[in-house]
């Protein structure tokens, strides 16, 4: 079942980070927070984490994605809630989405595009280590700051080591934590995805902050070639930023 709340134009309004919390803004909002306003914050039966909608692809679908992990330890009979900022409610099952266990990657076509980033898979040439970045989603451990309304937090790092696996193949120093999983990777600038990410490393009982020093480490993710090349499989082929490929690399 999918619902929609229609929002009036007067109190429609967007996203902007402010020191890590986003906040509500006009409609004269920058594209990050239009970015922002688009993730999606997943409920499931256990916990929380997040997901974006890419595309629209090349016949003119969208795809819903997230992590494998945060959608798949609900029953069949669970439903899993998927939220907006901006009043997208879907509610789903975990054996509707697609899935790809070594990846850690699970999506779900769409009939309409209207939740999409709008922005395209960043080429693997364009990964590089030092490159600045932002991660979009929604830790547990603020949704108390939150009052029960759906308010995505973003962090900010640089990719600190890129390598070869099939999996989680880009690191970042971004402060990430649980709750973020399935949320985006983008850009500083807000101009191309780089990443959906899956992994936060904390030292420490994440169970039990306050009795303990909490080491960041920092996170990682599933590469933008990576998703190209999953959802190109199931016959969605997104669009990528236009940079010149290397020869066999894309």
């Amino acid at each position: 079942m999918i619902t929609s709340m229609l929002v009036p134009m007067w109190l429609l309004c967007f996203l902007v980070a402010c020191s890590g919390l986003i906040a509500l803004i006009p409609v004269n909002a920058t594209p990050n927070a239009y970015i922002a306003a688009k993730v999606f914050k997943v409920s499931t039966a256990a916990n929380t984490g997040s997901a974006f909608v890419l595309g629209p692809s090349e016949n003119g679908s969208c795809v819903l994605l997230t992590a494998l992990h945060v959608i798949r330890e609900n029953a069949t009979h669970e439903p899993l809630l998927f939220e907006s900022p901006i009043g997208t409610s879907l509610i789903l099952n975990n054996n509707a989405f697609l899935r790809d266990v070594i990846l850690d990657l699970a999506f779900l076509p769409l009939a309409s595009c209207k939740d999409s980033l709008a922005l395209p898979l960043a080429r693997a040439t364009s990964i590089v280590v030092s490159r600045k970045v932002k991660v979009l989603g929604y830790p547990t451990d603020l949704e108390h700051m939150n009052r029960g309304k759906v308010i995505p937090h973003n962090v900010i790092g640089r990719i600190t080591q890129i390598n070869d696996k099939i999996g989680y193949d880009i690191f970042y120093d971004a402060a990430t934590r649980p709750g973020f999983s399935g949320g985006p990777v983008i850009s500083d600038s807000g101009n191309e995805v780089l990443a959906l990410h899956g992994l936060s490393d904390i030292a420490g009982d994440v169970q039990d902050p306050s009795d303990r020093e909490r080491l960041r480490v920092g996170g990682g993710g599933v590469s933008s070639a990576l998703i190209f090349r999953f959802l190109k499989r199931h016959g969605y082929v997104l669009p990528q930023k236009g940079v010149t490929c290397l020869v066999g690399v894309c």
